[in-house]
């Protein structure tokens, strides 16, 4: 087998744990292993990257700007969104009521019904429409101080009119306009990128160095720097290898919450609940059931989150098709999405009064925790404006490792095609 020292040189920088006394015979065979390892995880990254380069490259350019879609949205459709603040907010149910007025086909399923100041009410319906197949989506928008409708356009308008254009853009985000196929496809794209990415940071390490030596250090810290007095395809892979070093950890967490947002049910939190411990949503059904209007229940819900450490009252509410339950959300008092984990989530059974499902930011076992993580980390509110940032900068970065991607692996076939048969066959992984 040779020298010792040469044992040592070829080991996984894995074996650092290892007792000495065994450290030689395990070096020997991590030296083997990493003959046929390495090249197969080369393989991996370059085709999982391959298989995933469209994909990756639409959904880090609208994610990018699906960070800021709402003010996006907004300074595109002033007429929709601006309204006067109100000296005083309606109730929910004077505005579910005015609404109905002016509308009495329309069947309300969610509202946000205390915006910011200088912000519109936004509604979104399900209208059935006369000679149609199913109900028809739109999104009303309301002036908050009388109710009055001052717009609305449909749900899921396409594609690139200032009416439809956020919506068709973050649609491409999360499904590729596919409806439930683009979810599933997003889903595990999302899957095997968080394995590459996994792969990626491997094969950045020099494995033929011992981790517990200060050349495998001042090697691999090389890896992290980037030179612009080289040739172009260095300088590319450079770009390539640096760039998702230093944003490695955000860009795994955008992989697995891609994860989480497009296969919630089917994948993410079954795992989760299967290797994590889960706590059961909270309840509280103490009190005599009675049928409640749906103010009193925005009442009830504001005072469970209260008893559980949240002042704030809710600003939103989804409203169940059959009228059994009403979801509040965004507890917030100026109607803005707080930062960190979210909002408080309280479901009212209108039917009883009773809390019936609850969810507090930052409150039950490690796997809530991990759940609630996910859509405040792939948005960047987890860390607010400057969370959002990075997650907007990081979706082209993601654009950018795709098209490098690409091009490393255009130019290394091209090398290769110019070699003999017997040297090509001598170089590939």
């Amino acid at each position: 087998m040779g020298k010792p020292g040469i044992k040592y040189a070829n080991a996984s920088y894995f074996l650092l744990l290892l007792r000495p006394d065994r450290r030689a015979r395990s070096c020997q065979m991590a030296a083997l292993t990493l003959k046929t390892v390495r090249p197969a995880l080369v393989r991996l990254h370059r085709y999982t990257g391959l298989l995933l380069s469209g994909v990756l490259f639409i959904a880090g350019l609208t994610g990018s700007i699906s960070v800021f879609r709402t003010e996006i949205d907004a300074a595109l459709n002033p007429d929709l969104y601006h309204a006067p603040a109100p000296a005083q907010p309606l109730p929910l149910s004077t505005i579910l009521a005015r609404l109905e007025a002016q509308r009495p086909e329309t069947r309300v399923t969610a509202l946000l019904y205390r915006p910011p100041a200088g912000r519109a009410i936004e509604a979104y319906s399900a209208e059935q429409v006369a000679g149609g197949t199913g109900p028809v989506e739109h999104e009303i928008f309301l002036d908050p101080a009388t109710g009055r409708i001052q717009g609305m356009r449909p749900t899921e308008g396409c594609c690139l009119s200032r009416r439809a254009l956020m919506s068709f853009v973050y649609r491409l985000h999360y499904s590729l306009d596919l409806g439930q196929a683009g979810l599933w496809i997003m889903g595990l794209s999302a899957i095997l990128w968080s394995i590459d990415c996994v792969v990626g940071l491997v094969l950045t390490s020099p494995l033929h160095q011992p981790a517990w030596r200060r050349a495998f250090w001042q090697r691999w810290g090389k890896t992290w720097t980037l030179s612009f007095r080289r040739s172009a395809i260095r300088i590319t892979f450079d770009l390539h290898r640096a760039v998702s070093l230093w944003l490695w950890v955000v860009l795994l967490g955008i992989a697995i919450s891609g994860v989480a947002l497009a296969l919630e049910d089917e994948v993410f939190n079954p795992v989760v609940r299967t290797i994590l411990p889960t706590d059961p949503p909270m309840t509280d059904t103490q009190a005599q059931p009675h049928p409640v209007t749906v103010d009193q229940a925005e009442s009830i819900a504001a005072g469970f989150a209260r008893v559980h450490g949240h002042a704030e009252r809710p600003a939103a509410v989804l409203l169940d098709p059959d009228g059994a339950t009403a979801l509040f959300y965004l507890f917030s008092n100026d109607g803005t999405d707080p930062a960190g984990l979210g909002s408080p989530m309280v479901t009212i059974d209108l039917k009883t009064g009773q809390v019936t499902d609850g969810a507090m930011p930052g409150q039950g076992a490690a796997g809530n925790l991990v759940m609630q993580m996910q859509l405040p980390w792939h948005g960047g509110r987890l860390a607010g404006l400057a969370g959002r940032i990075v997650i907007c900068l990081s979706g082209l970065v993601v654009c950018m490792l795709t098209v490098t991607g690409v091009m490393i692996w255009h130019r290394k076939r091209q090398a290769l095609r110019m070699l003999p048969p017997a040297a090509r066959d001598a170089t590939r992984p």
